[in-house]
């Protein structure tokens, strides 16, 4: 073996290494993650190339082992490790500006409120694209920043347009850099000098027909409310107003109730009470519910709850500002599945429209709405039932 190969066979070997390394780390540190199965699928997908490559019969190339997409990939995992609460990677998002219909992104962290892209191209080829030096069908970071920014303000987390980070991983031009940042994406790595970087006279700003179809959406497609977004005001669903109003939740966890949810739900509260944090939650805010829930709930507490629960529903109303059903658009045009009922629709769509986080338990409304491309703000918290009424039929615990 030459020292051409023996070197290359070392270079094959790191490589390979360097996939189970990050296979590892997902493993170990994010196993639980939405999407990292999806990442994990990436990774042994060019594991696999590596090792098809290794054993071809056909000469191979330093180049060649490069092409893996593993730095792209390794990337990723770089911004994980870096990033604050992380909720998902490769997360797609539905994107409509007559280009793309979606775009995937690769971290989003902080709880949602900021999408991450990696990117991991030298910066010279970067700049190359930028200034059309290639195929006309490839797009350059400046027409992604675009369709990202488009796409964030389509999808809002608790009422405001994600933040948009682009992590170049072997630095970035000046002038692509300036360029994106005047964009509104905030811009990780190496900011580079590089040969004709000030000389942008023959790119200034041009446009395909598709890339001004998406700077005119990206003025006109945020997501509008008919009230300001508020932070001072929390929107009550049926779920939260039951169990803020509960036995339950008011010293009556202490039973064998003849209901084995009961029972769930109250080995539940003894462990992790509801009412305080519910409690912290509404200090100093405006408590909001529409019509309908307002009905429903009020039904509800008539028909099935006790003396107490009754007392403390008269109470909960008193502090009650009661608005009119008028769900969001975007709620409105969702699908009715398993998880999407009518009457949710109506309650999450008001709270929606109205720029008001909604408190509630109904945890698969909120997925069933994200997996139709509706990101709703809510604060959850678990589920309590009305069980004045089953106490006389219920143990009393020792």
């Amino acid at each position: 073996m030459s020292d051409s190969e023996g070197n290359l066979e070392l270079f094959f070997q790191s490589k390979l290494e360097e996939g189970e390394k990050l296979l590892e780390k997902l493993r170990l540190h994010f196993s639980s993650l939405d999407g990292i199965v999806k990442l994990e699928r990436k990774i042994r997908a060019e594991i696999k190339f590596l090792h098809k490559l290794k054993e071809s019969p056909n000469p191979v190339k330093k180049e060649h082992i490069l092409s893996s997409n593993l730095r792209s990939l390794s990337s990723i995992l770089q911004i994980l490790e870096n990033c604050e609460d992380p909720v998902a990677v490769l997360k797609p998002f539905k994107v409509d500006n007559g280009c793309v219909s979606r775009i995937e992104v690769d971290v989003v962290s902080d709880g949602g409120a900021v999408w991450q892209k990696a990117i991991a191209r030298k910066p010279e080829a970067l700049y190359d694209i930028f200034k059309g030096k290639t195929s006309c069908a490839q797009k350059s970071v400046v027409d992604h920043a675009r369709i990202y920014l488009e796409c964030a303000n389509l999808h809002p987390h608790f009422f405001i347009p994600p933040k948009v980070v682009f992590h170049f991983k072997q630095g970035v031009s000046r002038t692509l850099a300036e360029k994106l940042i005047k964009q509104g994406i905030s811009v990780e790595g190496e900011v580079q000098e590089i040969e004709s970087d000030t000389d942008t006279s023959d790119y200034e700003d041009s446009s395909t027909d598709c890339d001004e179809a998406s700077t005119l959406t990206i003025e006109t497609s945020s997501p509008s409310f008919e009230y300001p977004i508020s932070n001072d005001k929390v929107f009550l669903d049926i779920t939260s107003m039951v169990a803020y109003v509960s036995s339950m939740t008011s010293g009556g966890a202490s039973f064998i109730f003849p209901k084995p949810i009961y029972n769930q739900q109250a080995e539940w509260e003894r462990n992790s009470p509801a009412k305080p944090k519910l409690d912290e939650l509404f200090e100093g805010k405006q408590l909001v519910t529409c019509s309908l829930a307002f009905q429903d709930f009020k039904g509800l507490v008539d028909k099935m709850g006790g003396p107490g629960e009754k007392e403390r529903t008269n109470a909960l109303l008193s502090r009650l500002q009661v608005v009119a059903d008028e769900p969001s658009q975007r709620v409105a045009n969702m699908q009715i599945t398993a998880n999407i009922k009518k009457r949710s629709k109506v309650i999450f769509g008001t709270a929606d429209r109205l720029g008001i986080a909604i408190v509630t338990a109904n945890t698969g409304f909120v997925r069933s709405a994200f997996g139709q491309g509706v990101e709703i703000a809510f604060h959850p918290h678990e589920p309590r039932v009305l069980t004045e009424q089953q106490e006389a039929f219920s143990q009393r615990l020792e």
